[in-house]
Parts: structure tokens; sequence; C-alpha cells
């Protein structure tokens, strides 16, 4: 445990020296100390308005499977391992998803508010490719558990548990790969308060439905709806949000009402 922290933290420092070297030689960084300043006040001001609501919904975000994994844990040390292994295939499969996470928060960010027919184009398109790569994997997901559970436990029981599960794991992956590259492109068009009204609400919600899980016997499977549910919940709202006038122009009703008022 002691090596694979050491490891963790030299991987972060590498990283933000790469970063910081990247940075530097596209000229977004100051080259020399000199140049360095503190930001005034006004800019402190928009900092932490955005960074704030994004750190808020991030705590919001991962206080939920904080939650999960406490359920597990009170339910029972077999219960928890299981969890734990199937929470560590699902999460290392999101990071397929990231690239377009990262491309919505860019690209539509640039374009928001001066070319709308690009963004709504963009959001589709990155929506598209999100349920394509998330259905590939979720179907990852499903086999991994279903088939190599043995590559992580030598317990049979343990191994069993995991692969019961699979089916759920399976279907939140390709709901969680919808859902992250939607709030990339919400992110872009500046949608944080929403964004933090609704991890904060879901917080709370999720927080009575483990209660419920731990105390109705539903195990490990009961935790794993929960994650479905939190996926769906997350993709309902953002649905709605969108159909309501949020986000992109999806619906492209700019141009339709033009027409009308054309015509």
């Amino acid at each position: 445990v002691k090596g694979a922290a050491w490891a963790t933290l030299a991987a972060q420092y590498v990283s933000a020296a790469v970063f910081f070297r990247v940075l530097t030689s596209r000229r977004m960084l100051p080259l020399t100390w000199g140049d360095w300043r503190l930001p005034t006040g006004a800019e402190m001001r928009q900092i932490c308005s955005i960074s704030g609501m994004l750190l808020l919904g991030s705590l919001c975000r991962m206080g939920v499977y904080t939650m999960m994994t406490m359920t597990a844990l009170k339910i029972g040390a077999l219960t928890m391992a299981a969890h734990q292994v199937a929470l560590q295939i699902f999460w290392t499969l999101t990071y397929f998803v990231d690239p377009l996470f990262v491309a919505a928060t860019s690209f539509i960010a640039r374009d928001h508010g001066r070319r709308p027919e690009r963004v709504r184009r963009m959001a589709w398109l990155l929506l598209r490719l999100s349920v394509g790569v998330g259905a590939f994997i979720a179907l990852v997901c499903y086999l991994i558990p279903t088939y190599a559970a043995g590559t992580f436990t030598t317990d049979a029981t343990l191994a069993t548990m995991i692969g019961s599960i699979a089916p759920l794991m399976g279907t939140a992956q390709l709901v969680s790969a919808v859902v992250l590259v939607a709030e990339g492109v919400l992110i872009g068009c500046g949608d944080l308060r929403y964004l933090l009204n609704v991890h904060c609400v879901n917080f709370f919600g999720l927080g009575a439905l483990l209660w419920w899980v731990r105390h109705s016997g539903l195990g490990l499977r009961g935790i794993w709806i929960a994650v479905l549910a939190n996926q769906l919940l997350r993709l309902t709202q953002h649905a709605a949000h969108v159909w309501r006038g949020g986000g992109p122009d999806l619906l492209d009703r700019a141009t339709k009402a033009g027409a009308g008022d054309g015509g």
C-alpha cells in the first residue's frame, strides 16, 4: 500500500510538470518568474464563483459513491470486497469516455453563444459517440465480471457475487457514458448552477435510497441498483433541462421558430 501511495504521488508531480511544460511552451503561462502576478480581486471572485460550483458539485457526486461504499461496509466484509472490485472495474472503464467529456467542455464552450448551429451539431455528434463508446465499454463491463472475476480474487464466493451484478454494471456503464458527455456539454454551455443544484439534490435522494437498501436486505444487488438509479436519474434530469430550453438547442427550436415567423 505504501508503495502504491508513493507511485501515485510521483505520478501526480510528473503530470503537473508535463502540463506546466506544455502550457509554457505554448506561451499560455509566463516563462519568467517576474511575469507572474497574483490575481486581482475581480479575477478571484470569477475564479471562485466557477470553481466553487464545480467543487461542490464534485463533492456531492463523489459523496454518492462514498455512501455506496459505506453501505457495502455496513452490510458485511464480503459485500464490501465485491463492491470495491466491481466499482474499480466500473471506474476504470469510464476513462474511455473522458476524451469525449473534455472535447465537450472545450469545443462547446468555444462556440457557445456565437455559433449555435455548430454547437447543436457538435453536441449531437458527441452524444452519439458517447452511446457508441458506452455500448462498447458496457459490453466489456459485463464480460469482465461474468468471465474474468477470478482475475481479481481467488475466493469463489466473491467471484460469484461480482458476476451476479454484471448486468447492472454493464447497463449503468452505458448510461454513465451518455450522462458524462451530456454534463460536459452543459458545462460548456455554462449551466454550472443547474448542475450544482442537480448534484446536491441527488446526493440527498441517493442517500435515502441507500439507507433503504441497507435496511431492506438487498445487499450488493441493491447497491448496484442504486448505482444504475443514480445514472438514470441524472440522464432524466438533463433531458428535462434541455427540453425546457437549457443547454444547447438540440431540437433546433430557434430555426423552426424563425421559419414559423417568416411564414
